[in-house]
């Protein structure tokens, strides 16, 4: 089912239930429809009706596969079309004609999933389920670009033997502050800026805030030429990867980016907008010294937060980062 609430006032009061024919796992609103992505391989739609109100008396269908699969994910790609992710193939989705536009094979084995899909530009970032590499494809020509293998940068990092860090998978991915936010099964939190070329150029200068000194740079395109505003392809480069030492014990099951203020951070000089990127997951470590349980302190402040950890497990943690954003506008609004 699908529970609709207010988003201005009394959001804890629900105001309509749709019954659907399976489990919603992933809900979409994309040029005045909402896709809800359901467990037996199908899309349901959402449009308003011509006094302008949502009209949840009806839906229209769109069947990927057999219904023994799941849609793992999906998301909005340049606010026209809506990319899904199903097996082993991307569908991508008209959601104003409602029509099927294009299937992508993402992986040769049929029995592999697509888990996570990220934005930005004209590029969109794939990650595969049991899998440590990423994929690009073009937002527009679907075209296979770039993979990146997160596996050799996280080893070499903290090394092969500890917790389990042989196998690598990707867990968790966000686009936010001209970054890819990268989680994996071993509660791994990786970031890397996005560039225009897989050298790893930065993608975008700061160009457009008012405080920026007199003779900055500004590139120009002729109006031939085909750009607009965000039209950059996302390459990264794990040559210029950073790995946070503070992760989750656990695989990482998300990444949330939400605006935040400066405050009296050292990053922030309070000129440029501040996101706060948030991660979930089981549990807290500090990489540089393992478990946290294995120090005085640790043993201390898990005691304290649970009682008996085998009955409860490990406790939920969000870990936030202050990240200043390049731009001086969300490019995926």
């Amino acid at each position: 089912a699908v529970y609709v609430h207010s988003a201005v006032a009394k959001w804890s009061v629900c105001l309509h239930t749709v019954k659907l024919r399976d489990a919603a796992l992933s809900v979409v609103h994309v040029q005045g429809r909402v896709l809800v992505a359901l467990a037996d391989g199908t899309v349901a739609i959402f449009r308003r009706g011509s006094d302008g109100q949502w009209d949840l008396s009806q839906h229209h269908i769109i069947t990927l596969g057999s219904p023994q699969h799941s849609i793992r994910c999906m998301t909005a790609v340049s606010g026209k079309t809506v990319w899904c992710g199903y097996r082993n193939k991307i569908h991508v989705i008209d959601p104003v004609h409602i029509t099927l536009e294009c299937t992508v094979d993402a992986h040769p084995r049929r029995e592999s999933q697509v888990r996570q899909l990220a934005w930005l530009g004209e590029g969109v970032w794939v990650s595969i389920r049991l899998d440590s590499t990423l994929r690009l494809y073009h937002a527009h020509t679907y075209q296979h670009l770039q993979d990146v293998d997160i596996e050799p940068y996280v080893s070499k990092m903290l090394g092969t033997g500890k917790l389990g860090f042989s196998f690598v998978r990707i867990t968790a991915l966000l686009i936010s502050s001209n970054r890819l936010w990268i989680g994996t099964g071993n509660g791994v939190i990786i970031s890397v800026p996005l560039s225009e070329s897989a050298g790893g150029s930065l993608a975008l200068s700061r160009v457009g805030y008012r405080t920026e000194a007199p003779g900055v740079g500004v590139r120009v395109f002729a109006s031939d030429y085909g750009v607009t505003l965000g039209s950059f392809v996302p390459y990264c480069s794990m040559a210029h990867a950073q790995l946070s030492f503070h992760g989750h014990r656990d695989a990482v099951k998300m990444f949330v980016a939400v605006p935040g203020h400066g405050g009296q951070s050292a990053i922030s000089d309070g000129t440029q907008p501040a996101m706060l990127v948030l991660s979930g997951g089981e549990g807290y470590i500090d990489f540089r010294v393992g478990d946290g349980d294995e120090t005085e302190e640790g043993l201390e402040r898990s005691s304290a937060a649970v009682p008996n950890p085998d009955e409860h497990g490990e406790q939920s943690h969000l870990i936030v980062w202050q990240v200043q954003s390049p731009l001086p506008i969300d490019m995926n609004g």
